[in-house]
């Protein structure tokens, strides 16, 4: 099949699908065939990567001075076995999930192509100019003591035109079905999260194909590429043609779990804070940091944490006081993603409309 050889098409059957459904509780649903293989034999994870272990030469009291690793994306055995260590869950309704992800530039391609119109009535996508000279930045002399500075405050961009679709979705969906469920779609190894809406299918119309149909009109004008359907047929993937890479699937074995509201960066339940990754020291590890807060601050943006429930915490004994666990920053902060194919892409504008 199309999606075993592509890996950025065979995510959309791996991915966890985590949503907080009305009437019903916070779930995680994931098709992944290895959930349904036989148990492999002995530890899922290697003794190197388990929490406390020592490394060759390292006695047991060294341990207790040693800290605990950053919080980096965990092996997909050790989140397969967190799903087959949780109570089944089954659903009793057809939900139909829509992605919510607007478009975005690669980081390392900030002279390509932006998408201007999602409209349809011109080309969806216009060279960027190369920047000339850099304006000239004016001056704010006198800010502080309430002069006019010019320019006027920048106003936010709207959800229709922003990267996070989530809101724009979910009314579309909520004005022709009624309750909405929020979430996200997450990766097999939780390191990358995309916003993402749904709607009862027995809600939006009261034909399975009219509301299939209806979900994808929706998906279409929001840009998406497809939509899933999960609950107790399986997983659906329809593609709506916008990515050729997202298969059509059909039929998948889904288990679905209650998913309790721990840190949303862990692989396993029940871990406490999330630890940062790089620092302040050299560029590397700064510009690791960054990273690392931008994907904390995307995970605690679609779903909720019940550990740090997003403030800051302050360093525990065994960690510097740098780096510490900052406050998430806002939608309308964030400025790069982690994407599913592993690209680590920049949030831009969208073109205003001409």
């Amino acid at each position: 099949m199309h999606h075993e050889n592509d890996p950025s098409a065979s995510t959309w059957r791996d991915q966890l699908i985590e949503l907080d459904l009305p009437g019903v509780g916070a779930i995680t649903a994931c098709a992944d065939p290895a959930l349904f293989a036989d148990e492999p034999e002995g530890p899922t994870v290697s003794p190197a990567d388990a929490p406390g272990a020592a490394a060759d030469g390292e006695d047991e009291d060294e341990l207790a001075y040693r800290r605990r690793r950053p919080t980096t994306p965990p092996a997909p055995e050790t989140v397969r076995a967190t799903l087959r260590d949780r109570v089944p869950f089954d659903l009793e309704h057809t939900w139909l999930v829509l992605p919510a992800l607007g478009p975005v530039l690669p980081t390392l391609s900030p002279e390509g192509m932006i998408v201007a119109d999602l409209s349809g009535g011109q080309a969806p996508f216009e060279a960027r100019l190369r920047p000339t000279d850099p304006p000239s930045r004016p001056s704010r002399e006198g800010a502080s003591a309430g002069a006019p500075s010019g320019g006027g405050r920048t106003s936010i961009r709207p959800p229709e035109r922003s990267w996070f679709r989530r809101p724009v979705v979910a009314g579309a969906l909520r004005r022709r079905g009624g309750p909405v469920a929020l979430g996200a779609l997450v990766g097999s190894r939780r390191d990358w999260f995309e916003p993402a809406a749904a709607a009862r299918e027995d809600l939006l119309a009261a034909h399975p194909d009219q509301a299939l149909e209806r979900a994808l009109l929706i998906a279409v004008e929001q840009g998406q590429a497809a939509v899933l359907r999960i609950g107790p047929g399986g997983l659906d993937v329809i593609p709506t043609g916008a990515d050729p890479r997202v298969p059509e699937i059909e039929g998948l074995d889904l288990l679905v779990t209650e998913r309790p509201a721990r840190c949303p960066l862990q692989g396993r339940d029940g871990e406490g804070p999330c630890r940062p990754q790089g620092g302040p020291w050299i560029r590397a590890a700064h510009e690791a940091q960054v990273n690392w807060e931008a994907r904390r601050s995307l995970a605690l943006t679609v779903q909720a944490c019940g550990v740090c429930f997003g403030e800051p915490l302050p360093p525990e004994s065994d960690q510097p006081q740098v780096p510490q666990l900052s406050h998430r920053e806002s939608v309308v902060e964030i400025s790069r993603l982690h994407l599913r194919d592993g690209e680590m892409v920049r949030i831009d504008p969208i073109a205003p409309p001409r």
